[in-house]
């Protein structure tokens, strides 16, 4: 309970998830035989340069098996990165770290899939990276 309520306030309306989602190459995508929805929503940052994105891997059954965080800037880059695949991995690009490439693992891990359901925790974890 006591983690719940400071991370309801780290919430901000993430939206237009099918476009960013079309825009940031998700979409459906197989990973082992098994397929996954990877979608991507937006919310606008603090100080108007660029967005944040969320980026959801979801399974089968639509449970959500890991989330990322990261930010795609518009002033200074012509355009956001696209998602990029591997055979068992999903290349994003945090642009606002200084090294921006990131990635998550497929399958998704069982740590993934608890810092999907603790928000605090993502935030941690994505602040110390």
């Amino acid at each position: 309970m006591a983690l719940a309520i400071p991370s309801l306030a780290l919430r901000k309306p993430y939206e237009d998830c099918e476009s960013y989602t079309q825009a940031l190459n998700g979409g459906t995508k197989e990973f082992g035989g098994e397929k996954y929805k990877i979608e991507l929503c937006g919310a606008r940052r603090s100080f108007g340069d660029g967005d944040e994105i969320r980026l959801q891997v979801m399974g089968p059954a639509g449970d959500v098996l890991a989330e990322r965080y990261f930010a795609v800037r518009t002033i200074n880059d012509a355009a956001p990165r696209e998602l990029q695949y591997g055979d068992d991995n999903i290349f994003y690009y945090d642009q606002s770290k200084s090294s921006p490439l990131r990635f998550i693992a497929m399958p998704p891990s069982r740590m993934d899939w608890w810092t999907a359901r603790i928000p605090l925790l993502q935030r941690l974890l994505a602040f110390f990276s």
